[in-house]
């Protein structure tokens, strides 16, 4: 037994592939590895460590994304789930907000909401029961606790294994929330049951999505969660497990256990996570984000280096979480995703995708349609020994094969198709782009694009020849760069509750009161787990509106205390941030907190890498390769990344190969690598 662990590393588990980076603390060495994702996802957890050579009792930390809860979500594969609301209120997971999302089924009169055509708690497991409290949290009308009773005894009859219970006005007053939870815990010993006591905050069909999806994925979540401690037990682990959750910050396996929900995409936060650390270590604080993957591409928009929020996160139409989370908005569309025909006829790459099993084609693993990964490998952008470190070797006939026999039904060859959904896929991910920049105001020309996923680099020059962008900045392993974002994530917690307070000078008192409570209760929360509460630190917001109004804002408080005069700075600051957010202001009405927030944060001693370039010529060779919107091949170089020292430059069109993931440098471009082996794309002077 290794009494003295130095290695921490972070394992992000994606569609297609499980990506870990590793890192010492004491030395500094980095080491990073990719194997297939697997079924079980703890499987290829425990793989990837193997692939990095590192034993399982040196490691002291793991810090970790995963897609458990988001597949039992997409697949409906989560357990049987019932729901108590307050009577009159069981078909609000179908009613939602009445929102209907723009599409080709906009006008579709057969058109059925997500929920009622694949609901997660199915109609006869939705209860109503006799209770009401007031806005404030009086009692209207006593809960009755025999209407409760027998729902739970129905939902035993009908083999629920987890109830969701959410109470109208419950985020004011928990009681009858507690006190129905206890009645089904009764009824149903060892039930998953989740209360809006997960984050008791207003917005009555977001809280009862969000406490109805967390009791849908919370014991898939949970019990992978224990399945992996216990895999790493037995193999002499010691040390800490960390989650990523989607605010931004890792929680301890005890919180992480407790809010599954907000796990629901934290591979991709992490990802987010690495490029905030980024654009804060870099010339350009200003970056839009392509995360490409096997089966799908996040983007997000990164603002003077600061961490994109939104205070709701759809999953489909009418299925919203509500908590301060990271802005991360996906297509898809990556590498493994299925050319096929759309709607209208024409070449489309995705949503459907090949995953890790079969895969594309060109892993000889059983696929037999194409896929991007087959399209980019007929067209010369990825070498068949180069590709995943030479852990797969890449059969370009067999792409080549089924590219020509998808494309006949459009009459294209195989390089024109490949060229095809090479164009397509880029368009597609330039779209989603503008959707989070310039649908919301943003000066693309401000930004940077920075990519990463093993596919990023390899389209990105052309997506930011589509956006206009001038520069690209491709990060050191990008093929990893979200597991290297969950390396360096923080211990964060981040609570609310609702108050319903005006914003006003009298009530300052009572709204500091509510952050000192949050603060207090977050504090002996960390201090249970044995945290290290002495370098704690609080993070501040109100979530406002004006009076009358349902939908509020949320306002980071750049302040230690509410005082009588900061409110005062306040109330103009909402004025403003309304007029920039939505064009016009109405200062004659008074200002509503809704709730206040509190995040909590503990840096982490991440360690430092050793960089340096490997020894060697960075040339390694020529070869053919089709360019963006071609079909004749031409001569370009290709180059190793690892090679590459600083402000050693590389003229386009080239491809720039590393390990994990292959860079394509279109014409008319030049590429270089920084003093933090970053590689920068410019237009050629």
């Amino acid at each position: 037994m290794i009494t003295d662990p130095g290695w921490i590393v972070g394992i992000d588990v994606g569609g297609t592939f499980t990506d870990i980076i590793g890192l010492n603390r004491e030395t500094g060495e980095v080491r990073d590895g990719k194997v297939l994702s697997t079924l079980q996802q703890e499987e290829g957890v425990l793989e990837s460590i193997a692939a990095i050579g590192v034993a399982i009792p040196e490691v002291a930390e793991i810090v970790h994304g995963h897609t458990v809860g988001i597949n039992a979500l997409l697949s409906r594969t989560g357990v049987r789930t019932g729901l108590i609301a307050t009577r009159g209120h069981r078909d609000l997971l179908d009613i939602g907000r009445m929102h209907r999302e723009f599409g080709d089924r906009f006008y579709d009169p057969t058109w059925l909401r997500p929920h009622q055509e694949r609901p997660i708690v199915p109609r006869e497991l939705r209860f109503g029961v006799p209770e009401r409290l007031r806005y404030d949290g009086s009692e209207l009308l006593p809960l009755d606790e025999d209407a409760v009773r027998d729902a739970a005894r129905e939902l035993a009859r009908q083999d629920a294994k987890a109830v969701a219970v959410c109470l109208l006005n419950s985020y004011a007053n928990p009681d009858h929330e507690r006190r129905a939870a206890a009645i089904v815990a009764e009824e149903l010993p060892g039930a998953y049951i989740q209360t809006s006591a997960l984050y008791p905050v207003t917005k009555e069909h977001e809280r009862t999505t969000t406490v109805a999806l967390d009791a849908y994925v919370g014991p898939a979540v949970n019990g992978y969660l224990n399945r992996l401690m216990d895999r790493l037990a037995e193999r002499e682990y010691g040390g800490t497990l960390w989650i990523m959750m989607m605010n931004g910050g890792i929680a301890s396996f005890a919180d992480a256990c407790r809010n599954p929900v907000f796990q629901l995409v934290s591979g991709p936060v992490g990802g987010a996570s690495g490029s905030v650390k980024l654009a804060n270590e870099s010339s350009s604080s200003n970056l839009l984000t392509i995360d490409v993957g096997g089966t799908s591409t996040d983007v997000a928009a990164i603002r003077g280096g600061k961490t994109p929020l939104t205070d709701t996160w759809t999953l489909e139409t009418g299925l919203t979480l509500t908590m301060p989370l990271v802005d991360v908005q996906s297509i898809g569309s990556g590498a493994g995703s299925l050319i096929r025909p759309n709607a209208l006829g024409n070449v489309a790459v995705g949503p459907a995708s090949a995953g890790s099993n079969p895969g594309p084609v060109c892993y000889r693993r059983g696929g037999t349609e194409p896929t991007l990964t087959d399209a980019c490998a007929a067209l010369g952008i990825l070498q068949p020994d180069l590709f995943a470190n030479g852990a797969i070797q890449l059969d370009v006939d067999a792409s080549l094969d089924a590219l020509e026999k998808t494309g006949r039904q459009w009459g294209l060859s195989a390089i024109e198709l490949a060229s095809s959904a090479y164009e397509v896929a880029c368009q597609d991910i330039a779209a989603k782009v503008r959707t989070i920049s310039v649908y919301r105001g943003l000066d693309v020309r401000e930004f940077a694009l920075q990519p990463s996923g093993s596919a990023g680099p390899m389209l990105a020059d052309r997506v930011g020849q589509i956006l206009g962008l001038d520069r690209v900045i491709v990060p050191r392993s990008p093929g990893q760069f979200s597991a290297l974002g969950l390396l360096r994530s923080d211990l964060m917690v981040t609570r609310a509750q609702s108050i319903m307070t005006p914003l006003a000078p009298g009530d300052a008192d009572a709204i500091e009161a509510a952050f000192v409570t949050l603060q207090d209760r977050i504090r002996d929360e960390l201090k249970s787990q044995g945290a290290d509460v002495d370098r704690l630190r609080f993070e501040r917001a109100i979530f406002a509106m004006y009076r009358g109004q349902t939908w509020d804002n949320r306002l980071p408080i750049h302040a230690d205390t509410i005082t009588a005069d900061l409110v005062n700075d306040l109330i103009p600051a909402f004025h403003t941030f309304y007029q920039e957010s939505y064009g016009f202001a109405a200062p004659e009405i008074p200002v509503v907190v809704s709730t206040v927030e509190v995040t909590a944060i503990i840096p982490r001693q991440h360690g430092k890498a050793a960089l340096a370039p490997e020894a060697g010529d960075a040339f390694l060779r020529k070869a053919q390769l089709t360019l963006p919107g071609t079909t004749e091949p031409v001569e370009v170089p290709i180059y190793v990344r690892e090679r590459l020292g600083p402000h050693e430059r590389v003229a386009g069109p080239a491809l720039v190969a590393e390990k994990f993931a292959t860079t394509v440098v279109l014409p008319g471009r030049m590429a270089f690598v920084d003093d933090d082996l970053n590689l920068i794309i410019d237009p050629q002077s």
